[in-house]
């Protein structure tokens, strides 16, 4: 079925946006507070501003840089099998990992453990539209500090058998991250089999920090895929206005590729700016708002300007529940995504501005997601769906129920069954989509533990992770034995 996508920006007025955010580079410029960066992007072509850490880069440059990027390129699963990307799909994923985990019927938060991870990619592996997932960077409380990257990471390769976007801290967690990328797809060449990609970010406004830069040269520099992600806020980071908040996002986005592509000329990227605003009335930090929607719109429909892949955090709430404003933000804000045609889209069940998350919420995130994929599929008009000759046989008065043309339409899948949905006509708290979402999770996990990767690839990851605890210092994890 052909899909429907909506863009609520004009070309005129993504050419202006365009226009400003080379005006921003060149006439205000960037504060670059790594020196490595600083050197990479004056030898290119950027003008340094005196004694300052700011950066000024002139238009052509810019535009240089964004007629070489790398825009359609090869990712690689664990295993070896191949994802073109932009491919003409749009992908989902799952986080697998947050700051904070909210279990079933309970009120108060406990940090994530190992056991989540594992927990986590189970589901994923039971959700059929999650193609990838997501490990940012978050401790886990029974893990040692020092393997910690290398412990997750290595759990949801192994068990997940997909790849994962990486949202390293630091330069050796960073090292990690692309070292265990390459055990995970067998490679020696991450240009060549690029088995992950990494978010780089600024800090808005305009500012790119010592350990961001860090972490861009290293990446980077060994010729992985980069997440372009910016991530302004309005009112606080940018101007209160919404394209205030494009045009520096934009902007920065600019820059981070236009860094990228200095350092190693054709850089493969995405387009990932993550624009929000704070509510002025409360201070508070609004990620489920509706405006938020509408900068997700702008930005996707930017991305298509500049003819990169997307990627996009999707499913933000500022509930911290998974209650009904927590069900209605999902809905717009995954809706929205789905409609503007993101390349790759993450929900993982984030809660209070993914703050925390439910296993719970995993799973009715995926459900949402499935039903704005339906709603972006036209109808389809012909001889058979129309139906006119069974209509015409069947007359005033007719019961289509027992029709083979009504057997095969519902096998054909124009209609949607699935998710943890209510359709049954039942009352009562069992039947609620939560409670429903609870009996899929304990259904998932009650099944038996295997791992998704080839038998190989998992001992390729489970035998680094070994050594790299030994490296560290720290025993093994049991599950590398």
């Amino acid at each position: 079925m052909a899909t429907k996508t909506v863009s609520l920006l004009s070309r005129e007025s993504l050419d202006r946006i365009h226009a400003d955010s080379l005006r921003l580079l060149a006439e205000v410029g960037v504060r670059v507070e790594n020196a490595g960066c600083r050197e990479v992007l004056v030898k290119a072509g950027a003008k340094a501003v005196g004694q300052t850490d700011v950066v000024r880069l002139p238009a052509a440059m810019v535009e240089e840089a964004l007629a070489q990027v790398t825009k359609t390129y090869e990712l690689v699963h664990p295993g070896g099998e191949r994802l073109t990307t932009p491919d003409g799909r749009q992908h989902a994923g799952v986080r697998v990992k947050m700051p904070k985990v909210l279990d079933y019927g309970e009120t108060e938060l406990r940090p994530p453990r190992r056991q989540d991870v594992i927990d986590l990619c189970r589901i994923m592996n039971a959700l059929p539209g999650a193609e990838f997932s997501v490990a940012i960077q978050y401790p886990s409380s029974d893990v040692p500090p020092e393997i910690d990257v290398a412990d997750s990471l290595g759990l949801v390769l192994a068990i997940t058998g997909c790849m994962s976007l990486c949202a390293p801290g630091n330069v050796d967690d960073a090292r990690t991250s692309l070292d265990l990328a390459m055990v995970a797809a067998g490679t020696d060449d991450l240009d060549r089999d690029p088995g992950t990609w990494v978010e780089i970010n600024t800090t808005t406004p305009l500012t790119l920090g010592d350990r961001e830069g860090s972490i861009i040269l290293h990446v980077v520099g060994r010729h992985c895929p980069v997440d372009l992600g910016p991530m302004p806020v309005c009112g606080v980071a940018t101007p209160a206005t919404l394209a205030g908040n494009l045009l520096l996002g934009n902007a920065e986005t600019l820059f981070l590729a236009t860094l990228a592509n200095a350092i190693w000329p054709g850089v493969k990227v995405l387009h990932a700016s993550t624009g929000s605003l704070m509510n002025m009335r409360t201070a508070y930090l609004s990620m489920g708002s509706a405006e938020t929607c509408l900068i997700s719109s702008g930005e996707m429909a930017l991305a298509k300007y500049y003819g990169m892949p997307s990627t996009r955090m999707g499913g933000y709430s500022d509930s911290q529940w998974p209650d009904v404003q927590a069900g209605i933000e999902k809905a717009m804000a995954i809706l929205t995504l789905a409609q503007s045609e993101a390349d790759f889209v993450t929900m993982g069940g984030p809660l209070d501005n993914a703050a925390h998350h439910s296993y719970e919420q995993v799973v009715i995130d995926h459900d949402i997601w499935e039903m704005a994929q339906r709603l972006t599929r036209e109808i389809v008009v012909d001889d058979d769906t129309l139906a006119y000759d069974v209509i015409a046989r069947l007359g005033p008065g007719g019961s289509f129920l027992g029709e083979r043309h009504t057997r095969k339409a519902v096998q054909a899948g124009e209609h949607y069954y699935g998710g943890s949905f209510n359709h049954i006509g039942r009352t009562g708290e069992e039947y609620t989509m939560l409670a429903r979402a609870h009996q899929r999770v304990e259904q998932i996990l009650a099944r038996p533990f295997e791992y998704r990767a080839p038998a190989d690839t998992v001992r390729r990851i489970k035998d680094y992770v070994r050594d790299h605890a030994r490296d560290k210092g720290v025993e093994p994890p049991e599950w590398t034995e």
